[in-house]
């Protein structure tokens, strides 16, 4: 049997158990396979020395800690939600060849040189979000923040309630791991093409057409389009992404 450490990272809101759907269904889908899985779905936010007061660099080193002490098996796959992913091309950066591969979903690779005004923008409207979540009324902030076009179209909105979070850590990611201080990953990509697949949903506009843009300037990268999401493809359809990862598990395998 191959043993396989498989590492998961949810987004911004979110919490471990929205892993839960697309864990049962990849046991399901390894089932049979000479495969033996072992998963980490990582609570980053409550544990300190990964939460957001770290930046992006230091908070990798800490993680590439975190996951070493914990696996097992000498593979590993590195799978990231969003900001989660984000988090993740950070980690696989840092120590490329602990991870046999990265699977990104619904995941910015960062702004381009060209794009001041937009990481300007995006800057902004952080530091907006990080008052808001700091001192607003709880379910009029979240309402708020799933009306925004990213999140149209989604089948299932996840419940977010208030006991589950430290507001001040919410704020500080929002500061700290902003878009707008995020580095441009396209090279790390097009370093590794190969070990990467970028997962997003066919309804997920924005994150389609960056996508598609990567596809342009990387052709060897992985790309996946799951079929009935939107932006939150783990919830829109679990399934599909659990066939996603068996298939990164299973492929990588075969090498």
């Amino acid at each position: 049997m191959s043993k396989v450490d498989i590492i998961f990272l949810h987004g911004f809101l979110g919490v471990p158990s929205d892993w839960n759907g697309v864990l049962e269904r990849l046991t399901y889908e390894i089932k049979g396979s000479d495969v033996t899985p072992t998963y980490h779905v990582l609570d980053y936010f409550n544990q300190p020395n990964l939460s957001p007061k770290h930046s992006f660099e230091n908070v990798a080193t800490e993680f590439i800690n975190v996951i070493e002490s914990k696996a097992t098996s000498s593979r590993k796959i590195l799978v990231g939600y969003s900001l989660g992913g984000r988090l993740a091309l950070h980690i696989f950066e840092k120590k490329p060849e602990l991870f046999e591969r990265l699977v990104c979903v619904s995941t910015n690779p960062g702004f381009k040189s060209s794009d001041l005004e937009e990481m300007m923008e995006r800057d902004s409207k952080d530091q907006y979000w990080s008052e808001l979540f700091l001192h607003g009324d709880w379910n009029e902030v979240v309402q708020k923040w799933n009306h925004q076009d990213v999140f149209s179209d989604s089948v299932n909105e996840p419940e977010r309630e208030s006991g589950n979070y430290r507001r001040d850590l919410l704020a500080k990611s929002l500061l700290n791991w902003s878009l707008a201080k995020q580095t441009n990953k396209r090279d790390l990509m097009r370093r590794f093409p190969k070990n990467i697949t970028v997962a997003v949903g066919e309804r997920d506009k924005k994150f389609l057409e960056l996508t598609r843009g990567l596809l342009n300037e990387i052709p060897d990268i992985g790309i996946k389009i799951i079929p009935q999401s939107s932006h939150r493809v783990l919830f829109d359809n679990p399934l599909e992404l659990a066939r996603v990862i068996s298939s990164s598990i299973l492929s990588a395998k075969k090498k």
